[in-house]
């Protein structure tokens, strides 16, 4: 180790004494927000104690400044305005950002009713259609597809979507 990296070492080590695994994870939360896990992990990255890491999520969720039904719930809002997923896709997602199995399908279930699946895979061709009209029918087919797919679009949902005429699309 050179002394240059045995001062950052030092200056890092004094840091961490002078921060509490809370004062770390409030700083963090406001910057954005964050799942239990992924603070966790965060606070064991800095290498403070179980028992501390403990202590400040315990105090973070009282505090409601830790929630994971609430982050689950502002992820798939903020998901569906940008870019449209089928729910099993969702609650993979959420499944990589720490959200529990149980809490990722209820949140999903709850706000991306299985109904609307068909037309969020209609509004996607819909907005891809201009994109691809160069293309002949087999490969715009083959695209449309893999993205949808992609997406966690069922092959049955897809099928239904992508056997329509472009005008239907259009127009449903």
């Amino acid at each position: 180790m050179t002394a240059r990296q045995t001062d950052r070492t030092d200056s890092r080590t004094e840091q961490k004494a002078s921060t509490t695994a809370l004062q770390y994870a409030v700083k963090l939360l406001s910057t954005r927000p964050y799942t239990e896990r992924e603070l966790r992990e965060k606070l064991y990255g800095r290498q403070y104690t179980t028992p501390e890491i403990r202590s400040a999520l315990d105090r973070l969720k009282r505090e409601r400044l830790l929630d994971d039904r609430k982050y689950a719930e502002d992820y798939v809002h903020a998901r569906m305005a940008a870019r449209p997923r089928a729910a099993t896709r969702m609650v993979t997602d959420l499944l990589a950002r720490g959200i529990p199995l149980a809490l990722a399908r209820e949140v999903t279930a709850e706000l991306m009713p299985k109904s609307d699946e068909l037309t969020l895979a209609r509004e996607f061709v819909r907005r891809k259609q201009a994109q691809y009209a160069h293309l002949d029918e087999d490969t715009r087919w083959r695209r449309l597809a893999g993205m949808l797919a992609r997406r966690g679009f069922s092959l049955d949902t897809i099928r239904a979507v992508l056997k329509q005429a472009p005008d239907d699309i259009s127009e449903a």
